[in-house]
Parts: structure tokens; C-alpha cells; sequence
């Protein structure tokens, strides 16, 4: 069953992308019914796999690389709908969706990790986890807005602006965006892993402080926080800061999914069944 609403949500999020296309062309000033449609079964049906996974575990349903993916998928649909609802961007589905699609097929196609339930307990892990999840899609976020932002300028400056530049939001609305959800984001990975110390120092054995993981993910929170400063001085803005936003989550995507074969202790719940 779990499986029937993922490969239900994979369809309805293919047809989504597929019917925002003639909206941008047609530089339409809203999204079809049609498509929003689709997409809110994709969501739905999204939904109910998670529910399902989370009543059989008992847990969070984010266990192995194949959940992470999903749940992660699922994140980012939700907050397209918030960002579009807010601000109307025909085009933002053609910028966030093809990743939503991407990571639900590879999370559909993958086989099912082992779960140890009992790896899995504890309020800490619940909130790393979860905040984890909330910095990386708000962060994602910021990604997108640099990317807009990026296309939006050159084609200012090239002074014979082509039809994508009217399907994209004004540098302002970019620039909104952008710093919005890197001040909801920060907060979010930093709450994550100070959690994810607490619960690590409780849980596992050895020198898990050098796991490859743990490392990576200090390396992409400090750049977060250069970013988050230097933006909020004064000292970075417009293409500077939208490349090191787009740096940024290219190390979240490394950390997120790269680390976690190299990782010892952090693979996820299949591996930590391993820890002496």
C-alpha cells in the first residue's frame, strides 16, 4: 500500500510539472486548477505513504536513504505550495519540481532498508531529525531564489530581455525569498545539529565526533552562517551572495546524500544495527 501511494504521488507530480509548462509559455498570471490539481494528489497521496510508513514503524518515517528521499520530496511540495500561495510564481514549479519528481523516483525505485526500531527511540532524534529536514527545505529555498535571481540579472543586463524574463519574479521578490527562507532555514540546521550532538553523545560509542557526516554537515552550517552574516552586515548581496546560496546547498546535497555511503555511523538506521 505504501508503495501504490508513492508510485500514485510520482504520477500526479509528472502530470503537474507537465500541465505548469503551458502556463509559463503562455505567461499565464496563475497556475491551471488542472495543475495545482494534480499536484495536490501528488501531495496527498505523498502523504498517506509517509502516514502509512510512520503507523507501521511507530516512528518518524525517515529510517534509510530510500525514506530520507521521500520525506525530503514531500518537504519541498509543501513548501511550493506555501511559496506559491504567497507569491503567485507561475515558473517556481519548474525551478522545485523536477528535484520533488527526481528524489520520489529514486526513494520508489530503491529497495527497502532494515529497520531497528529500538535505534530509533528518543525525543532528541525526533527533533534532529525534523528540524534537519525544515533548515534543508527552507535552505533549498534559498537556492531556487539565487537561481531566479541569477537568470533575472543577466537578462536586465543584457538590455533585449527574452521571453523567460517575464515568467520570473522581479530581483525584489528574488531577493525576498531569498533572505526569508535562509532566516528560517539557519535556525532550523542549527537546532538540528545540536540535537543530533546530544543524541549522538548518548547513543553511540568511539569517536563518532569525526564521522565523515558530522563533519560535513559543520562545513555546510558554517557556510550558512558566513552567508546569513555577511548578508545581514551588509557585506554581501546580489550575485555574490546568490552563488555562495547555490555553493551552499550543493554542500547540502553532498552531506544529505554523498556522506551517508562514506559514513560510519551515519547511514542512517541500517548501519547504526552495526555499532559495536
Amino acid at each position: 500500500m505504501h508503495d501504490a501511494c508513492l508510485w500514485t504521488a510520482l504520477a500526479f507530480y509528472a502530470l503537474g510539472i507537465l500541465l505548469i509548462v503551458p502556463s509559463v509559455v503562455q505567461r499565464r498570471p496563475s497556475l491551471s486548477p488542472a495543475s495545482l490539481g494534480a499536484l495536490g494528489i501528488g501531495l496527498a497521496a505523498h502523504a498517506a505513504a509517509l502516514a502509512i510508513e510512520a503507523a507501521r514503524i511507530h516512528r518518524l518515517p525517515v529510517t534509510d536513504v530510500r525514506s530520507a528521499l521521500s520525506f525530503y520530496a514531500f518537504m519541498v511540495t509543501l513548501a511550493f505550495f506555501f511559496v506559491y500561495l504567497r507569491y503567485r510564481i507561475v515558473s517556481l514549479g519548474l525551478f522545485m519540481l523536477p528535484l520533488v519528481f527526481l528524489l520520489t523516483l529514486i526513494s520508489v525505485l530503491r529497495p527497502v532498508g532494515s529497520f531497528d526500531s529500538s535505534a530509533f527511540r528518543g525525543g532528541w532524534l525526533l527533533v534532529h531529525i525534523s528540524s534537519i529536514f525544515l533548515g534543508y527545505t527552507a535552505l533549498f529555498l534559498t537556492f531556487v531564489a539565487a537561481i531566479m535571481y541569477l537568470i533575472q540579472e543577466r537578462e536586465l543586463k543584457s538590455k533585449a530581455p527574452r521571453g523567460f524574463y517575464y515568467r520570473l519574479p522581479s530581483l525584489k521578490v528574488c531577493e525576498e525569498i531569498y533572505y526569508r527562507s535562509l532566516v528560517l532555514g539557519l535556525p532550523f540546521l542549527s537546532v538540528g545539529i545540536l540535537t543530533g550532538f546530544v543524541w549522538a553523545s548518548r547513543t553511540w560509542k568511539g569517536p563518532w565526533e569525526f564521522d565523515p557526516k558530522i563533519l560535513a554537515s559543520m562545513v555546510t552550517w558554517v557556510i550558512y552562517l558566513v552567508l546569513f552574516a555577511t548578508r545581514v552586515s551588509g557585506g554581501w548581496h546580489g550575485r555574490r551572495a546568490a552563488y555562495f546560496a547555490i555553493f551552499g546547498f550543493l554542500a547540502i546535497l553532498v552531506t544529505f546524500v554523498g556522506i551517508s555511503v562514506l559514513s560510519g555511523q551515519h547511514g542512517y538506521i541500517p548501519k547504526l544495527r552495526e555499532m559495536p
